[in-house]
């Protein structure tokens, strides 16, 4: 059989008469050359079957992780909420931008954060911003507003100008490549953590917004283990949509339970309220124990890991910018970064019932 030898840059740029720089950048999908040279140039290595070189690709990415280098190259971070800096009022966002700033430089780009409710300023124009630096890559952080289902989730950007990724449930459209908190994955852990603890019957209380930035996977998850374990064990999860103590105390009092899950304080100040010593009445787990920390030092409950989850938007929107990929995808991807159970004295190790 006659071996196959690999189509490289030089024959496509022969071909077509363009300097191997200019199709480098074309095969790329990066700035600096037309959409017609780019058009001409993956039609030509279409048609002489060129592949990229993995083991180039693979040398690249290790030189570029061992000697991070100094570039002008620039990543879009687009934040929300009442002030520019409103995610910096919350451990968990500070987390995923710092970990976009800290994978970003690892590439060599740096991070430009663009607040999309600056007054007078609008999408379409913040998008010409943005594109007419040369800024070929967007992220979108977690929505600052408080979420409903009558709420609009969206972000109006022209995305055909770019490549992007989202971070977090909070945005509908555009449905975008995402890196996300295994949330779904996560109370499964908490159940299973506060089980081998011997906390017989455990609660979930959440906030209806905070259900809503997650799509329910919190909830989905407990009504799967509620199936399993019985009602006995698990009561069913009290949605509010804000703190009603009145309910909140009917529903305890009903169902006793003996540890409450739940997450940014919410089940924490209704437990505080009620005047029940944690641990020693109730125990309690955060589903994000950074969202909880300011409240509650030493909490138990899931770490999110969120440094990674920034990182791996920044690995998903690089990877794109690589491969060309611009605008809303036909078959988005998805990376979600799994939690990691952390124990604290919100929680004790409960002694058997004796029999």
């Amino acid at each position: 059989m006659a071996a196959k030898f690999r189509v490289v840059l030089r024959e496509i740029a022969d071909k077509t008469g363009i300097s191997r720089m200019a199709v480098s950048l074309a095969l790329r999908g990066k700035s600096g050359v037309s959409a017609a040279t780019r058009k001409k140039v993956l039609k030509i290595a279409k048609e002489l079957g060129y592949e990229p070189d993995p083991d180039v690709a693979r040398l690249l990415s290790h030189i570029r992780f061992k000697n991070p280098i100094s570039t002008r190259a620039c990543l879009a971070l687009l934040t929300s909420g009442a002030t520019s800096q409103d995610w910096k009022l919350y451990p968990t966002e500070r987390k995923y931008v710092e970990g976009t700033h800290a994978r970003a430089k690892e590439y060599g780009y740096h991070i430009e954060e663009f607040w999309i409710n600056e007054p007078g300023m609008t999408l379409s124009r913040l998008g010409n911003i943005i594109w007419s630096r040369g800024i070929e890559g967007v992220i979108i952080a977690p929505l600052q507003s408080k979420l409903s289902e009558k709420a609009p989730r969206s972000i109006r950007l022209d995305f055909n100008l770019f490549s992007a990724a989202e971070i977090s449930e909070t945005v509908e459209w555009p449905d975008l490549d995402r890196a996300v908190h295994d949330q779904y994955t996560s109370m499964l852990k908490a159940l299973d953590e506060l089980s081998n603890l011997n906390y017989k019957t455990i609660g979930l209380v959440l906030e209806e917004a905070l259900d809503l930035r997650v799509n329910g996977k919190w909830t989905a998850a407990y009504l799967r283990y509620r199936n399993q374990w019985g009602a006995k064990r698990l009561p069913p999860p009290l949605i509010l949509d804000f703190p009603r103590q009145a309910v909140f105390d009917r529903w305890f009092d009903r169902y006793r339970p003996e540890a409450i899950i739940s997450v940014d304080r919410f089940g924490l100040h209704l437990l505080i309220n009620r005047g029940l010593n944690i641990p020693g009445e109730v125990g309690y787990a955060s589903l994000d124990v950074d969202g909880d920390a300011n409240e509650y030092p030493d909490m138990s409950g899931i770490d999110q890991n969120s440094e990674i989850v920034g990182a791996a938007a920044v690995d998903m929107l690089v990877a794109a910018i690589n491969r060309g990929q611009r605008g809303v995808p036909v078959h988005p991807l998805r990376t979600e970064v799994e939690g990691s159970w952390k124990p604290g004295k919100s929680t004790v190790k409960k002694r058997n019932a004796v029999s």
